[in-house]
């Protein structure tokens, strides 16, 4: 039997991983924020740094060009003054990459390059164990010519991180090349010069690095945390569903021995019983009685007609099934053995039994027997009343003749007007056995009850007025499907046994048949009900079967033929009878099967 998960579970389950999923997402988004936002802040900063330092470098070099263009002020360009004693105006050169040195030396500063507007570098300084300077990208080139400043974070060509920053001077630093003629200056002209910075984010970056390892690890422990309390959340669902399985399966398999009608028993190696089910106690002992702790060849058990190997009264393992006797009851015992891994205890010589009660199933079995039995009987009857129609006709023929012969002679008379209505009484008989033996299919249509009642209140019409007895009929059912011959048949042996029944009332005391059409549980029903002595509960136990009567000129086969007619119809004869009281008298009611059900087909299979 297999008893999975519960849907609410599987949901739960499933919410639960969707749950993780997002969180997941959400911590990495939140992650990627951050970092980028920790990135961002880098650079706003690096930018700021650099442009600070670009415009003191700036300054600076605006400071030393102007010293150096003004050399003694007061001497140069006097008049009369002694060319020999004017001062001759120094390099700048040195005096520049002297403050780039120290500022590289002093700072983050890794490089600084001075450009000319085309792009040729007229100078650069850079610290003596850095790296090379790597050569500003197109898109920097282009960002300084449109908007006069540009950065960038960036790898040279050795692999080396640079923070770039690079700005447009003021035109008047382009004279820098007038005086200096060391600078490496085109002779075309410098144009408005660019200043270059780079600087070193190494502390930047490794501290961003630092953060950035941590944020991953935090997301990811999280992360593993959230997978973990999920798979622990689901081996715990898991675990809680199997256990409930477990429990719906113990109490469905203790629900399922306590209430199956077999009775089962598991017997030890020893002979005692080990565990029974309610049904094994009442089959045996008794309703509320215990089977545990008892040995299993003291049951009282006694064996059947065909118990074939059976030793001592009791079933031998693997035999099959064997009949016996217990407390009146019929039934069927079979035993297996259990083997040694499938057993409880872990020993041998453990049994299985199983208990059925076929007490019903075996006076079915007799019924069938018996229905057999008087099939045969019915046909050889059927043959003896064929063989003896003829003879008798001759017989009733000479009777008759006899009858008019002796008209007027007593007591010939009277005997030849005996044999007469004999022999038409034994004719009867025969007439009847022969429909028992070889009933005809019936010829089914839609018959109406009340034109029916009017019929069978014509036929026996003189019959009700010489027994003075009153005939009612109440309609509830307008049409009855079946053979109207058949059903007038039935209908006039009940009503014929209703006037002999009524017959035995008392002068003086009404005297009623009723007819009844109505329909119960979907079926049509007729019913004749009068209110007779009514019957014995022997009377009613017998009353369908040939040849049985209580009446001292009857022959026992009007209610047979009666309940052979129904059986053709698949449907049903049901009898109430009541002896005392107000409500005392008989009622037989004929119940059809609705048209063209499965009930009504199945049965007239085996009728035919």
């Amino acid at each position: 039997m297999h008893i999975g998960l519960r849907s609410r579970n599987r949901t739960f389950l499933a919410a639960a991983a969707l749950a993780l999923v997002l969180l997941g997402l959400a911590l990495s988004f939140l992650t990627w924020q951050n970092l980028e936002r920790q990135r961002q802040t880098i650079e706003e900063y690096l930018f700021l740094s650099s442009h600070v330092i670009l415009r003191g470098i700036e300054s600076g070099m605006s400071r030393e060009m102007r010293g150096h263009m003004g050399g003694f002020p007061g001497m140069r360009g006097m008049h009369g003054a002694r060319p020999e004693l004017e001062p001759q105006p120094q390099p700048i050169m040195p005096r520049l990459k002297e403050m780039l040195t120290e500022l590289i030396e002093t700072s983050d500063v890794q490089f600084v390059s001075f450009y000319a507007q085309d792009g040729t570098a007229i100078f650069s300084a850079r610290a003596g164990d850095g790296p090379e300077i790597p050569p500003l990208p197109v898109a920097g080139w282009r960002a300084l010519s449109a908007q006069g400043e540009w950065a960038a974070l960036y790898q040279g060509p050795d692999g080396a991180d640079f923070f770039v920053s690079g700005i447009r001077t003021k035109p008047g630093l382009a004279r820098l090349c007038a005086e200096d003629k060391e600078l490496n200056c085109t002779p075309g002209g410098v144009g408005v010069p660019y200043l270059t910075v780079g600087l070193n984010p190494a502390k930047h970056l490794d501290a961003f690095r630092k953060f950035r390892r941590t944020a991953l690890l935090q997301t990811g422990y999280v992360l593993i945390v959230a997978v973990f309390l999920w798979a622990l959340g689901a081996a715990y669902v898991r675990r809680r569903d199997q256990g409930r399985a477990l429990h719906r399966l113990e109490t469905f398999h203790s629900r399922l021995l306590d209430t199956m009608p077999d009775g089962l028993l598991t017997v030890g190696g020893d002979g005692v019983i080990r565990a029974a089910n309610p049904a094994a106690a009442s089959l045996l002992l008794g309703a509320g009685e215990d089977l545990v702790g008892r040995r299993y060849h003291e049951l009282p058990l006694e064996a059947g007609e065909n118990l074939g190997d059976a030793e001592g009264g009791f079933c031998v393992p693997g035999t099959g099934w064997e009949q016996f006797t217990s407390g009146g009851r019929s039934l069927e015992v079979l035993s297996m053995p259990i083997p040694v891994e499938a057993s409880a205890e872990g020993e041998t010589g453990e049994l299985l039994v199983l208990l059925r009660d076929r007490t019903v199933l075996k006076a079915l079995e007799n019924d069938l027997a018996e229905a057999r039995q008087q099939a045969a009987i019915g046909r050889l009857a059927a043959g003896l009343a064929h063989e003896i129609r003829n003879p008798l006709s001759a017989l009733r023929g000479f009777a008759q003749y006899f009858k008019k012969k002796l008209q007027g002679q007593q007591p010939e008379e009277q005997y030849a007007a005996t044999m007469v209505s004999e022999a038409d009484r034994l004719d009867k008989v025969i007439t009847d056995l022969m429909f028992l033996s070889r009933p005809r299919a019936p010829e089914k249509a839609d018959i109406d009850t009340a034109a029916l009642a009017a019929d069978l209140r014509g036929l026996l019409e003189f019959d009700m007025q010489h027994q003075s007895a009153e005939f009612a009929v109440a309609i509830n059912a307008p049409v009855v499907h079946a053979d109207p011959d058949m059903i007038k048949q039935a209908l006039l042996n009940l009503m014929l046994n209703s006037l002999a029944a009524v017959g035995a009332n008392p002068q003086g005391e009404p005297r009623r048949i009723e007819l009844l059409a109505f329909t119960a549980d979907g079926r049509a029903c007729l019913a004749v009900r009068d209110n007779g002595p009514g019957m014995t509960d022997e009377e009613k136990a017998h009353a369908l079967e040939p040849f049985f009567t209580s009446k001292k000129e009857g022959t026992g086969l009007g209610l047979a033929i009666v309940h052979r007619i129904m059986r053709n119809h698949g449907g049903r004869v049901a009898i109430e009878a009541q002896r005392q009281g107000p409500g005392r008298g008989t009622e037989v009611r004929l119940c059809f099967p609705p048209v063209g059900s499965a009930t009504y087909e199945f049965e007239m299979e085996n009728n035919e």
